[in-house]
């Protein structure tokens, strides 16, 4: 064989076999590190300002990473590690909180967004086999959901959706 020909088939197999531990060290890194990676991509690849300027695509951003952050702190729970999960939904739920301008009215998604995190922490805390956390959880996502409820009905109301009784 001519070593031209040796040399290609050596470089093949070493390419190979850096392919093969590279897709391996992938393939055994936990859920959540890959989410996060992900998450971070995007965090990075944003454009900084457009954000500024756009506020459509500041808001698809800025949920985007809600949900990923939300996949994490999920992939957490599933690798029966819900101390981590509890501090990336405490980081989300005071994210979430930040965002509403004081002295307007909240939206309902905000509330629908909030009670998904409420949720998450729940199944956390339940987890861990707090109870008492777990309940806490409970109770503000079931206030969430009826400040939810209102803001719907007066969101639909602004809208000139709303039917209802006069009274309500």
């Amino acid at each position: 064989m001519k070593t031209h020909v040796k040399i290609t088939i050596l470089f093949v197999v070493v390419a190979l076999i850096v392919f093969a531990a590279y897709a391996t060290r992938r393939i055994s890194a936990p859920e959540s590190v890959l989410i996060a990676h992900e998450r971070d991509a995007l965090y990075e690849a944003r454009d900084k300002d457009r954000m500024e300027k756009d506020p459509t695509y500041a808001v698809e951003m800025r949920d985007r990473l809600q949900f990923l952050d939300l996949r994490i702190a999920a992939a957490h729970i599933a690798e029966n590690d819900p101390d981590a999960a509890i501090a990336v939904i405490w980081k989300l739920i005071a994210e979430e909180e930040a965002h509403v301008v004081s002295g307007v009215a909240r939206r309902s998604r905000s509330y629908v967004n909030e009670m998904r995190f409420y949720e998450t922490l729940q199944s956390a805390y339940e987890l861990k086999k707090d109870e008492a956390g777990a309940k806490k959880a409970r109770e503000a996502h079931d206030a969430l959901l009826l400040k939810a409820a209102e803001a719907r009905t007066r969101e639909s109301r602004e809208e000139g959706k709303h039917v209802g009784s006069a009274g309500d």
